[in-house]
């Protein structure tokens, strides 16, 4: 009896020593059968071979404005830059990547979704900067992009607010005067963003005032004029002032502008200097010879040649001529203006 309990002594121990050595290694097999029932492939590739291609593969993905974090973390798993988007979206979390990521460009290195996540917490977004010049063509208003595609962008009328889209022309150049020049910052280089942007800045500084389809693009023709005839602020009210005056008497506008701008369409030319032999160019858009203002704007005006435009000063000019310094003489009949105009040829 001694001999057997002994035994059994021998046993319970060596029982303990076993359950202690092994009891880690079969409760790894447990958790590991478990997982094998529940995990696809891709989490397995994430966890045990993904940690050997770190830094294998880097890329540049964009994280859009009101994007959601499972379609970004989706992106990131076609880039092949983790094996697996669900354990990617679980260490987000766990990170609190999720609560800390904002819209903008991320330089994303491959790995395991922990190491993903970890560079993503840490990382700044970039972005990109486009600009709108005011004065810029209306068929290439944007620093980026074919023409092809500007002009896409400008026709889909799903990049403009939907409470302006009324009074929009129909034609795409037409719609490049509701953009307001700026520098602006995307989230990545879109077309279709920076109309957005631009076309939403318009609109939240004008909207209000222009609520008709004819006046907006009356009030767009005539500012896309002032940009391209005034560099003096003071003057555009004044210049518009004239216009409207001219108007009023059924006078032709003989604004230079306008003819540099059908030479531009007719002949693919830019004009640097308007000359006598410009003026019987044969377009709508030659005030020297067709009456009223032009079909549609002749440039991208800025805020200022906006406000001008809007808010035309009452004068009794009909004329003006440069001086040579930016500013104008302004006349208020033929015989002023001819000797403003002897004035300009003295002094160049």
């Amino acid at each position: 009896l001694l001999f057997v309990r002994r035994r059994h002594d021998d046993h319970v121990k060596a029982g303990a020593a076993m359950k202690k050595i092994f009891g880690p290694a079969l409760a790894l097999v447990f958790f590991g059968a478990v997982a094998a029932y529940h995990w696809k492939p891709s989490q397995w590739k994430d966890v045990f071979v993904m940690p050997f291609h770190k830094d294998e593969k880097t890329a540049q993905l964009f994280l859009k404005e009101g994007e959601s974090l499972r379609h970004f973390a989706q992106k990131i798993a076609e880039e092949k830059l983790v094996a697996d988007r669900r354990n990617l979206l679980y260490w987000l979390g766990r990170k609190g990547a999720d609560r800390s990521l904002r819209a903008g460009g991320y330089h994303i290195s491959s790995g395991p979704s922990w190491y993903v996540a970890e560079q993503l917490k840490n990382a700044e977004p970039s972005y990109f900067s486009a600009m709108i010049v005011p004065g810029a063509l209306p068929q290439k208003p944007f620093s980026l992009g074919s023409d092809e595609a500007q002009k896409a962008a400008l026709n889909d009328l799903g990049n403009f607010p939907a409470a302006m889209r009324d009074i929009l022309p129909d034609a795409a150049e037409g719609r490049a005067a509701f953009l307001l020049p700026e520098t602006y910052s995307l989230t990545e280089a879109s077309l279709p963003d920076l109309v957005k942007q631009a076309s939403a800045a318009w609109y939240a500084r004008f909207g209000a005032l222009l609520t008709d389809k004819d006046n907006a693009l009356r009030t767009a023709v005539i500012a896309s004029l002032l940009q391209r005839e005034a560099q003096i602020d003071s003057e555009y009210p004044v210049i518009a002032g004239v216009i409207e005056n001219r108007l009023a008497q059924n006078m032709l506008l003989q604004i230079d502008a306008s003819v540099v701008y059908a030479w531009y369409l007719q002949k693919g030319e830019t004009l640097k200097r308007v000359l006598f032999k410009h003026l019987g160019v044969d377009s709508p858009y030659n005030t020297y010879k067709t009456a009223g203002l032009p079909p549609l704007p002749v440039c991208v005006p800025s805020a200022q040649a906006w406000e001008g435009a809007l808010a035309p000063e009452k004068n009794d000019f009909l004329y003006y001529v440069a001086r040579g310094d930016g500013s104008h003489r302004f006349a208020k009949t033929e015989a002023e203006h001819q000797k403003n105009v002897l004035l300009y040829r003295k002094n160049k």
